[in-house]
């Protein structure tokens, strides 16, 4: 079974969850936090302490925005400010944020994880063989593409076309069966018709409800649906199904389990427990992808 087969027949229940949390209760409404006279890292890291206690929405983006400037003053990209700031990004995605922020927050992450996909110095993740590389960017891609598909246009149309060189580059892979091959080459063409439709087109963006419901997801959640899509691969690796549904279930487990893997500082014994399940889906996909029918 495709993943958006699947996902379809729970469209109308993920958009009312959707509009559900875009309209609870959430976190208290407070004034925004100014930045403009903030300069110095000092500064910033005295605003950061000063925010601690809150949980409103404006705290949550100054949290993001500062960790940005922080990065900037830095000279240099440190993974343990990029994950904090993307901590607070998705703060912002999963408590019912106004659109402006939304789209903020959501081009932030997809910027990122495009920068941590090229440079594997800012990524937590690293995945084993010969494969691991061009896997472990093709996961990081598919999940700065559901942020960016939230965004803007630029940032969606950025992502896709290095999605799709990504796929490309795994097709090449030495040990690949035929059949892995021609489906990640159709893939990638699929994704660059996407790029030229949405270059040409002037029409509003229209995100599908899997992007919104995987932008929405707090962290408990990421980790919930990336097990739940590990265990509907597996099953369907088990029963011999069609390899693109298995590899689509594969890719939206590893990119769950990969936002929490890469915007966590620091991991919890429990997340830590989570995400070991991380490698085994890396390993099952590798074995799919190179195992002849």
């Amino acid at each position: 079974m495709r993943l958006r087969e699947a996902l379809g027949r729970r469209r109308l229940v993920g958009l009312l969850l959707a509009v559900g949390l875009s309209c609870s209760g959430g976190p208290t409404h407070e004034p925004p936090v100014p930045l403009d006279g903030v300069h110095t890292a000092e500064e910033l890291h005295a605003l950061l302490d000063s925010l601690c206690s809150r949980s409103d929405l404006q705290a949550m983006m100054a949290r993001a925005r500062i960790h940005v400037r922080l990065l900037d003053l830095e000279g240099s990209r440190s993974p343990t400010l990029l994950a904090q700031g993307d901590a607070a990004d998705l703060d912002v995605l999963s408590h019912g944020a106004p659109e402006a922020m939304r789209v903020e927050s959501a081009s932030r992450l997809s910027r990122h994880f495009r920068e941590r996909a090229d440079k594997p110095e800012l990524s937590r993740s690293a995945f084993p063989g010969d494969m691991g590389e061009p896997l472990r960017r093709l996961v990081l891609l598919t999940i700065a593409s559901f942020y960016g598909e939230c965004s803007t246009r630029a940032d969606w149309i950025a992502c896709l076309e290095k999605l799709s060189a990504a796929t490309l580059d795994l097709a090449e892979k030495h040990g690949l069966s035929a059949d892995s091959v021609r489906l990640l080459r159709k893939r990638s063409q699929e994704e660059r018709k996407r790029v030229l439709e949405l270059a040409a087109s002037q029409a509003p963006l229209e995100p599908e409800i899997d992007a919104f419901k995987f932008c929405d997801a707090d962290l408990p959640r990421h980790l919930e649906e990336g097990t739940r899509a590990a265990d509907v691969g597996t099953r369907e690796k088990a029963d011999r199904a069609e390899i693109d549904g298995v590899l689509q279930w594969y890719l939206l487990a590893l990119a769950h389990y990969g936002v929490v893997r890469e915007t966590v500082a620091e991991l919890t014994p429990a997340q830590e427990h989570a995400l070991g399940a991380q490698e085994i889906v890396v390993r099952s996909l590798c074995d799919l992808l190179c195992r002849e029918p």
